[in-house]
């Protein structure tokens, strides 16, 4: 990844492999195997291979409620470790 900033779209996001999908291909990671939140956490932060952009803008989060509300608190923290491990800036639009 050679971009300053990653946007990761989560519009019409309906089920969490959406999401986790998405949050994979932003980072660079395959998705040719099992994508729990663990995972991706000890991939994105863990490691040192990966090119790490300065900034992440997360679009139309899942609300926490719902379906997906699971899904949206997991991501929270996973851009929280990544922040922090990483300190990339982290912007999260709900609206355009």
């Amino acid at each position: 990844m050679n971009d300053s900033q990653v946007t990761i779209d989560l519009t019409y996001a309906k089920n969490a492999l959406f999401v986790r999908q998405s949050v994979a291909v932003a980072f660079g990671i395959h998705i040719d195997r099992e994508l729990t939140w663990g995972f991706l956490k000890n991939s994105i932060c863990g490691s040192e291979d990966l090119t790490m952009p300065k900034r992440v803008i997360i679009r139309g989060l899942p609300s926490d409620s719902g379906v997906l509300g699971e899904e949206s608190q997991m991501l929270r923290g996973l851009l929280r470790a990544v922040r922090t491990v990483h300190n990339i800036e982290v912007q999260i639009v709900l609206h355009d």
